[in-house]
């Protein structure tokens, strides 16, 4: 899943709300209209809000 967040095109400094309109692009239009895979997709879009937090986290710590 990684993978997929930097295939994201999204930079450290983007907000939370750039990581999932470019995370919602990366999905099929049926998965992202089917309500049966609605858990599924916020549990895909709390991975790479996750993995972005990580990402600021780490330029945080190290003033990049």
């Amino acid at each position: 899943m990684y993978g997929t967040y930097l295939r994201l095109d999204v930079t450290v400094h983007d907000g939370w709300r750039a990581v999932v309109r470019a995370a919602a692009r990366k999905l099929k239009p049926r998965a992202r209209r089917d309500p049966a895979l609605r858990g599924e997709r916020h549990r895909f879009y709390r991975q790479m809000l996750a993995y972005h937090d990580q990402a600021q986290e780490m330029v945080r710590a190290w003033r990049l």
